[in-house]
């Protein structure tokens, strides 16, 4: 059987988690020789299906000269077979683990396994306190946008699905909006377009938004610069979401770039939404 990149990672957590706990009660020192054996009493094996130095290349990998991304060795197709084995029989993974995920859930997980620094600290923010629905409001010189965004509780860790309505009004009606029912804002809508996608939850502590528009598939980008609340593990009052989609375009190549930036910091500044929970 050929295993993805994804599935290869999780049998990598497996097995790192082994060494550095599951063998601990058996004997004092548990080291990569210790796994190797260990693989082959579970399998019944005389011999070693996996030497020692392979399996750590396998799940620890080698960091070059120049500090560059670790490296992670590869094993033969028969040993890798050996090892799932073994994984599977000590419960250190459990088949549905290694299934194929649904296709939408396919680009943030790996996301998330790549943005994974491996450093066991405990997440101050989990994607539980961000379950729940926020509205926000934009007034500009000729039109009210409104905002609706939903992040629903997933089973997934460090993800969440996301929903997310834009609207338009006249500016003129402001005062009015808030008193509309569900047919009187459909009625003076100007434009109403819904995205769906994924948030994901950085090991720094970021949120970060993945949407496409229904119906053509453009996508927009939402990434948190700051959120509030009021203690740990209860619920964010308000998320404040940089909304971004294409690059700001510079009017001149021989523009100052002082000049330029400011330019930039004010359009950046107008796509800095302030989402406030309601549910």
């Amino acid at each position: 059987m050929a295993y993805s990149d994804w599935q290869l990672n999780r049998l990598r957590d497996a097995l790192r988690a082994y060494h550095d706990h599951g063998g601990r009660s058996l004997k004092e020192d548990f080291n990569w020789n210790s796994v190797a054996e260990a693989i082959a009493i579970e399998l019944d094996r005389d011999d070693l299906p996996v030497s020692a130095e392979r399996l750590r290349q396998f799940v620890e990998g080698n960091r070059g000269k120049d500090g560059a991304m670790r490296k992670f060795g590869t094993l033969k197709p028969e040993s890798l077979e050996h090892v799932v084995a073994f994984a599977m029989k000590l419960r250190l993974l459990v088949p549905e683990e290694l299934e194929e995920p649904a296709p939408s859930f396919h680009a943030p997980q790996r996301l998330l396994e790549y943005l994974d620094t491996r450093n066991d600290r405990v997440r101050v923010i989990t994607p539980v306190m961000f379950d729940g629905r926020y509205k926000a409001r934009v007034v500009e010189q000729r039109v009210v946008r409104e905002f609706d965004l939903t992040l629903h509780r997933s089973r997934e860790p460090g993800m969440m699905p996301v929903t997310h309505t834009e609207e338009a009004f006249d500016r003129n009606l402001l005062d009015k909006i808030d008193g509309w029912d569900p047919e009187e804002r459909r009625r003076h809508c100007r434009k109403r377009t819904v995205y769906a996608g994924w948030a994901i939850f950085t090991p720094e502590d970021n949120v970060m938004v993945f949407l496409k528009e229904a119906g053509n598939g453009k996508n927009l980008y939402q990434f948190t610069l700051a959120a509030d609340w009021y203690a740990p593990q209860t619920h964010a009052g308000r998320l404040f979401l940089l909304r971004h989609d294409y690059p700001i375009q510079t009017e001149a190549a021989n523009r100052i770039e002082d000049d330029v930036r400011g330019a930039i910091l004010e359009q950046t500044g107008e796509n800095i939404v302030v989402f406030r929970r309601v549910a």
